[in-house]
């Protein structure tokens, strides 16, 4: 399913205005996304959702606790794709509702000097993609490209998660960064068990 617009047009929906006070938009605007979220959640399906701002991640939350309350599933892996623009109370939800984030790492790359200046400021802007608190919290979390919003390198995209170089040189949000090791994880195991594949790949193991 699809929540708010892309990161690279800034048509995120965010909690707090863009820098020149424009507005997001909605792919799916919010009573078509419920009710499209809620029969694919009756059905069973997992659900993997393109969401980019804080306030479409509020949207995408905010359904799945409906699901999780009307009709409560184990082990559902709702994945947050994307996941730009967050807020730190946001990360503890995810947890708490059991859903599983696919981080892009290379806006930060790639936008977080740029974006510091247009758009989002530097706060919101240099803690884009926010790794660091999602792995803390003990949530799973993959790594793509969505190339060719991104190059379609695994590697590159762990280096860009481990060290959150910006386009000027400097680092963006220290504390945003991913251990090396759980980085590896996200592009080999977490890539697979987000898309229910970890007993067929994502490890070097017997049968893989």
């Amino acid at each position: 399913l699809f929540a708010d617009g892309a990161i690279y047009s800034q048509a995120m929906q965010v909690r707090e205005p863009y820098l020149d006070g424009h507005a997001g938009e909605w792919i799916m605007q919010p009573e078509v996304f419920a009710q499209a979220f809620q029969t694919y959640w009756d059905a069973g399906y997992q659900i993997h959702i393109h969401v980019c701002g804080d306030a479409g991640l509020d949207m995408v939350l905010d359904n799945l606790e409906v699901g999780m309350r009307r009709h409560p599933r184990f082990d559902h892996r709702t994945v947050a794709v994307h996941f730009a623009v967050s807020r730190a109370d946001q990360v503890g939800r995810i947890r708490r509702l059991g859903a599983i984030v696919s981080g892009n790492p290379y806006y930060v790359t790639a936008l977080a000097d740029k974006y510091g200046e247009q758009g989002l400021g530097p706060e919101r802007a240099d803690n884009m993609v926010r790794l660091g608190d999602v792995e803390r919290a003990g949530i799973s979390y993959s790594l793509h490209s969505d190339m060719p919003m991104a190059p379609g390198q695994p590697l590159f995209l762990m280096h860009c998660a481990v060290n959150r170089v910006t386009s000027s040189g400097r680092v963006a949000a220290p504390d945003q960064r991913a251990s090396r090791l759980d980085a590896l994880k996200a592009i080999t195991l977490e890539a697979a068990y987000s898309l229910r594949l970890e007993n067929e790949m994502g490890s070097i193991s017997p049968g893989k």
